[in-house]
């Protein structure tokens, strides 16, 4: 029987590269079994690649990106502090800031906010639906999480 060929697409509402994302997958299957992102990062060097087209390749304005994305992971990173017994019982960290807006530059505001704002409030559940139906649909073929994914809807 014929291998059956991956087909690649970015996520709805992606618009930041301006590459084909089947030629993008492809070249990264091209490096192996497995990719590494400083593989992926060294393919997209070469400038004839798809890949390419992936990446800021002016330093100024990479370096800005990336002070950026420390930024948003200081935003993502912070959690409220768990008291003694919440740490016994073993639950889970909850995150401070979320995004509250699906643009390319969210907002992220303190959780307590978010819930005292219907409207925010509503977004960031359809955000959470959203996450995980995505969820769902990445591990849809673990048997063992059937249970798990019948309550997702």
């Amino acid at each position: 029987m014929a291998e059956s060929k991956i087909m690649f697409s970015w996520k709805a509402g992606f618009g930041l590269f301006h590459a084909d994302a089947q030629l993008v997958g492809e070249e990264i299957l091209s490096i192996g079994e497995s990719a590494t992102a400083q593989q992926v990062l060294e393919k997209g060097r070469d400038d004839s690649t798809e890949l390419h087209k992936c990446f800021e390749w002016r330093d100024d304005v990479a370096a800005e990106k990336y002070r950026l994305d420390q930024a948003k992971l200081v935003l993502r990173q912070l959690v409220f502090t768990r008291s003694e017994e919440q740490i016994k019982d073993k639950k889970p960290e909850i995150r401070v800031f979320h995004v509250t807006e699906q643009s390319k530059v969210g907002e992220y505001k303190p959780l307590p906010m978010i819930i005292k704002n219907d409207d925010e409030y509503q977004k960031l559940l359809q955000i959470a639906y959203a996450e995980l139906h995505a969820w769902k649909m990445k591990y849809q073929n673990l048997q063992e999480l059937d249970y798990i994914l019948s309550l997702i809807p």
